[in-house]
């Protein structure tokens, strides 16, 4: 008898997930919002590339001077992290504390907003000696503000569920139908994405994904997120769930999104190609390396969420052959840093 309850707890658990999951947007919104109008990855421009962190590495980080700094380097879009301070207002801020971007000191979500529009957000940055006491940290709307006077996509990323969060993006995208083609949220939680696409189903989603992502704190698996090794080897255990769950289209097909947000160690051409035979665009995060993005650009042909801007023009034809693979495209070449230029402020 007992195999016969597990079979109906089965049936049961699979009719609850057909009937609780959320279809997704319809592709042409989706490829609109990821790639711009009439580029669905098929024609001949290079699929997009967004700035990480608010083009951290030309200018203080995620302010609008940022913003403009990324145009100015030839990037198609951004991503912005939204965060959240004591008395509930969404700014572009990615640490938890202050100390690391601004002048001031303490944690985030314990400082209102009118205290956090007095710090300077370009102390700590060491290219914008010109900039300093002139650049604060900016709303949601005022970011979002700046990317469309700008030209640029966006791509809107929640670290963790906030219910504040889930409101304020559901609101404002219902209030600015134009931000629909303009953008997507992105956030590692699924719980998120489908509470946000549950209050408002128009916007378009990606979920983001890396190994290790619940248990440490960097890819490479060297930082620990937890202190105790009980709570350490749940998030381990977590993490292959969430892993499972992802690579066999449950995630996606519950939530509805469109995208993932897949570390580019973790994506091939099967990869790439098993996502696109379920219908859900990949792209990649976070290739710095030239060799890297014309790989994924050229070859894989998905986006790329980037720290390295300003090395080609934007977005240009191309006429790349299919058979291509890393080191033996006639474009590649081993990538060397450089310092970015003196940051200026812009009015």
């Amino acid at each position: 008898m007992a195999w016969q309850y597990a079979c109906i707890i089965l049936v049961i658990a699979c009719l609850v997930t057909i009937l609780s999951s959320l279809p997704p947007v319809k592709d042409e919104a989706a490829v609109q919002a990821i790639f711009g109008r009439g580029d669905g990855g098929n024609s001949s421009r290079l699929p997009p590339l967004f700035a990480h962190r608010g083009a951290a590495r030309y200018a203080p980080e995620y302010t609008l001077g940022a913003i403009q700094a990324a145009r100015e380097k030839k990037a198609d879009g951004i991503e912005l992290d939204l965060s959240f301070t004591r008395d509930n207002v969404g700014v572009l801020f990615y640490d938890d504390s202050l100390e690391r971007t601004t002048s001031g000191d303490g944690v985030l979500a314990h400082t209102s907003f009118a205290d956090l529009r007095q710090l300077d957000a370009a102390t700590k940055n060491p290219y914008a000696k010109n900039c300093r006491g002139c650049a604060h940290v900016p709303t949601l709307e005022e970011g979002i503000q700046e990317c469309l006077r700008q030209g640029l996509r966006f791509i809107v990323h929640v670290k963790r569920y906030d219910d504040r969060a889930v409101t304020l993006l559901a609101v404002l995208f219902s209030q600015r139908p134009e931000l629909y083609s303009q953008g997507l949220v992105s956030s590692p939680n699924p719980f998120f994405i489908y509470a946000l696409r549950l209050q408002n189903p128009d916007i378009v989603t990606a979920l983001t994904w890396r190994p290790g992502l619940l248990a440490y704190k960097d890819a490479r698996k060297l930082r620990p997120r937890y202190d105790t090794n009980v709570t350490h080897y749940e998030a381990v255990f977590a993490d292959w769930i969430f892993e499972q769950a992802l690579n066999w289209g449950l995630l996606h097909y519950v939530t509805g999104a469109s995208a993932v947000l897949v570390w580019k160690d973790n994506l091939n051409v099967d990869s790439v190609r098993m996502w696109r035979d379920r219908g859900v665009h990949v792209i990649a995060w976070t290739p710095n390396k030239r060799l890297e993005q014309d790989y994924f650009r050229r070859v894989l042909r998905v986006p790329i969420v980037t720290d390295s801007l300003g090395r080609g023009g934007r977005r240009k034809a191309i006429a790349t052959a299919s058979s291509w693979w890393p080191g033996s495209h006639p474009l590649s070449a081993i990538w060397t840093r450089t310092i970015p230029d003196q940051y200026q402020c812009v009015a």
